[in-house]
Parts: structure tokens; C-alpha cells; sequence
């Protein structure tokens, strides 16, 4: 299990038409491996289904709630739990190839969830 708090990232996910919810987490404290996972996460007493991306090199841990509707929430504590790791984190050299990953690594958390 993940906690942590909200905290304002790069934007990248966002402009590619998945924002992500970026956590204060110290490396250290992250015993998950590189990688994007479907993941369980909870804010303010309330589950949803999330796609949790955790990069090593440039240190991030940032989940995208699936269907999520609702205002930002910087600051909130939220917890995430990773269930099934579904790729390994790429390097790409245009966004247009990110966003082609990151929408099969959203195919994919989704069949998980509804299977």
C-alpha cells in the first residue's frame, strides 16, 4: 500500500488527456518496482479503480482514476494499492508514441477491472 499526499506535478498527463494525481512518497519507502499497475485507490473514504505509474529514473509515483469526476485535490491524502502490474515503464520520443502507450496501458487496467 501506498499514502500520500497530492502534490502538483510536470502536467504531462494532463495535457495528453490523462491527469494523474502525483504522490509525496519517498523512494525509499516505495517497496514496488518500476512499472504501471491497475491499482485500488482510496480519497476521502471513497474507492476507485486507478492506473499507478512509478518511475525510477526520474523519481514519480502518480495514479490516473479511472472515470473520475470531480475537482482537483491537491493536498488530499490519498491511499493507492497496486493489484496487478500490466507494463513496464518505456522512454518515448515524442508524446504522440507516449500517448498511444499510456492508452493501451488504460485498455488493459480497465479489462482488469471489468473481467
Amino acid at each position: 500500500m501506498l499514502k500520500g499526499i497530492v502534490i502538483h506535478g510536470d502536467g504531462i498527463g494532463k495535457k495528453l488527456g490523462f491527469p494523474t494525481a502525483n504522490l509525496d512518497i519517498e523512494k525509499k519507502k516505495c517497496k514496488f518496482n518500476s512499472g504501471v499497475y491497475a491499482a485500488k485507490v482510496t480519497l476521502n473514504k471513497k474507492e476507485y479503480q486507478g492506473a499507478l505509474a512509478i518511475q525510477e529514473k526520474n523519481w514519480k509515483v502518480e495514479v490516473h482514476f479511472l472515470d473520475y469526476v470531480g475537482e482537483d485535490f491537491y493536498g488530499s491524502f490519498i491511499e493507492v494499492e497496486p493489484i496487478q502490474k500490466v507494463s513496464e515503464m518505456e522512454r518515448f520520443d515524442s508524446f504522440e508514441e507516449l500517448q498511444t502507450k499510456i492508452k493501451k496501458d488504460m485498455l488493459v487496467v480497465r479489462s482488469f477491472f471489468n473481467s
